[in-house]
């Protein structure tokens, strides 16, 4: 909550247009005045700006701007910048097993439905492995698996949601959401858990704290041996169109030559 003082003639018109009825109150005018302000920034390329001039979070920025990760990504894209997104070397990938419980942010949720990796990403819960997601977007992710996977069934069997009540809130220092805060301080307080974020910067941070993370890649690395090699090409390729960063030598790790 920020506490605002409002005096002199800027508060006695205010009080003006409460007693017309304009505003039943002075914090809704002022509310107002606030909401027309930033309909009139150009909130887009300011988040650009953060973006490209600190260690902001690209899904830090895109909530900044109040946007979809669609259109953030087609707006940096337009400026000529690829987000930082994807993976850099093979130290983000790592084989997932069975006894650990994989937390993913909402950026990665993203990833996985946007892209062939859904399918992969699908199976693996019924062979035991765990996924989960910060309640703190329950909602948001609720109407997105149930869009991808067309009503055939829920996703609960999926993806599982972790309580964030008890957990360390979110800092308004750090230039990451609360549902990625959410997901970091989860894993760090829990030793069986393991992130999951297509985030590069978002995993960075994670690391200096302390916390294992690596890319949703993973997935594909992990039952890659099962794949056959089209199949790949098409869920690397499906991934780099968003676009991903995959630099070549993880096209190689997958035996994709580009």
């Amino acid at each position: 909550m920020v506490d605002i003082e409002i005096s002199g003639v800027l508060e006695e018109r205010l009080r003006r247009l409460v007693e017309l009825g304009v505003y039943s109150s002075i914090s809704e005018a002022v509310r107002d005045a606030v909401r027309r302000l930033l309909d009139q920034l150009d909130l887009k390329e300011l988040a650009f700006k953060l973006y490209v001039s600190s260690d902001a979070s690209f899904q830090y920025v895109s909530e900044f701007a109040d946007t979809s990760f669609d259109e953030m990504i087609e707006y940096m894209v337009s400026k000529g910048f690829v987000p930082l997104i994807g993976i850099e070397s093979t130290g983000d990938l790592t084989t997932l097993k069975e006894d650990k419980k994989y937390v993913l942010d909402p950026l990665t949720i993203y990833v996985i439905y946007k892209s062939e990796l859904f399918k992969y990403f699908a199976k693996l819960p019924r062979e035991g492995y765990e996924f989960l997601i910060p309640d703190s977007v329950k909602s948001w992710v609720e109407v997105l698996v149930a869009r991808r996977l067309f009503h055939a069934f829920e996703y609960k069997g999926l993806i599982k949601f972790f309580e964030t009540t008890g957990l360390k809130a979110p800092s308004l220092k750090t230039r990451l959401t609360r549902h990625e805060q959410y997901a970091i301080n989860y894993v760090k307080k829990n030793n069986d858990c393991i992130l999951l974020t297509e985030d590069i910067r978002t995993r960075k941070y994670a690391r200096s704290r302390g916390v294992k993370a690596y890319s949703s890649i993973s997935i594909l690395y992990t039952l890659k041996d099962n794949i056959d090699n089209d199949s790949i090409a098409d869920v690397l390729f499906s991934l780099k169109s968003i676009p991903l960063i995959i630099p070549a030598s993880i096209m190689e790790v997958f035996g994709i030559a580009i």
